[in-house]
């Protein structure tokens, strides 16, 4: 798990929106209270939410319904963060 910046944290979750490869993506705020999972899959993504809402729901890649709640989630549960905590997997 690395520290890095929001806005670098925003470009890696626009990346992953695209669908290339299945990954998970998970960011935590500093004091590891609020965090936001991003699983995406064949076609699918899976939001999951911990902090302010705790909330899982699945949204699929092609309509652009998935990219608008990644970005609510995130103002939602990172609104005054400057960094975040990242870690990354990708699965085959």
């Amino acid at each position: 798990m690395r520290e890095i910046p929001i806005k670098q944290a925003k470009a890696i979750l626009k990346r992953a929106l695209k669908g290339i490869a299945n990954q998970r993506i998970c960011l935590l705020t500093k004091k590891k209270d609020r965090s936001l999972t991003v699983e995406t899959g064949d076609e699918t993504l899976a939001l999951i939410e911990q902090g302010y809402v705790d909330d899982k729901r699945t949204y699929r890649l092609t309509g652009g319904e998935a990219k608008h709640a990644v970005t609510t989630a995130f103002k939602r549960e990172f609104p005054r963060s400057h960094q975040v905590y990242l870690s990354q997997t990708k699965e085959d």
